[in-house]
């Protein structure tokens, strides 16, 4: 093996500790720049396996608790505010309309037995009256809406009901709406 000379690693330390960019020192940097640069690209993959916590709702508003609604009926609540235009019914369903949605397939807005609607019917935004039987009713025109899914069973008007998702807290039974599925006044697409 062969020996440095003493001369030549003297010189070697002298210019790194001068500030002078050599060789070894620019490939240090380099390294660590390539390092940074391509721990960065994983970034979006890292949030990916790291989600952060869910935000909670704002639009998220009180309407009821389970014990308020007995079986087979119907209250007004408003959501999101409070103007005519934000009235809507929350309906607990009896076991028959539950068996018939399970059966039929159209009870994707039905939560724990409850069931939200407004009441602006979407064919020229008259105010629904509350469910007779198994329908709500638009007096203006005739039209009527399944109490189960809100689809039009009959009139002008030319799509269902916007929905209202519902939340319901297992602990405290407190009813909550979270998000409206459609227009007020326009319903909601097919």
């Amino acid at each position: 093996m062969t020996k440095i000379p003493e001369e030549i690693l003297d010189e070697t330390l002298e210019a790194e500790t001068a500030g002078d960019l050599t060789r070894r020192t620019f490939l240090k940097m380099l390294m660590g720049a390539s390092a940074v640069v391509s721990t960065l690209t994983f970034a979006p993959l890292a949030n990916f396996f790291i989600a952060p916590p869910p935000k909670e709702n704002k639009n998220r508003k009180k309407i009821a608790n389970v014990n308020d609604l007995p079986e087979g009926s119907t209250m007004i609540f408003f959501y999101p505010g409070e103007e005519s235009s934000d009235r809507n019914f929350l309906t607990h369903l009896s076991s028959e309309y539950l068996e018939e949605a399970q059966e039929e397939g159209t009870g994707q807005f039905i939560t724990d037995g409850f069931v939200a609607f407004n009441t602006v019917c979407p064919h020229l935004q008259c105010p629904l009256e509350f469910p007779d039987d198994d329908v709500f009713i638009c007096p203006c025109h005739g039209g009527f809406f399944s109490i189960i899914d809100g689809t039009v069973l009959g009139g002008p008007s030319p799509r269902p009901l916007p929905a209202i998702r519902l939340e319901i807290d297992k602990a405290s039974g407190d009813i909550y709406a979270a998000e409206i599925i459609g227009k007020i006044g326009y319903g909601r697409d097919v």
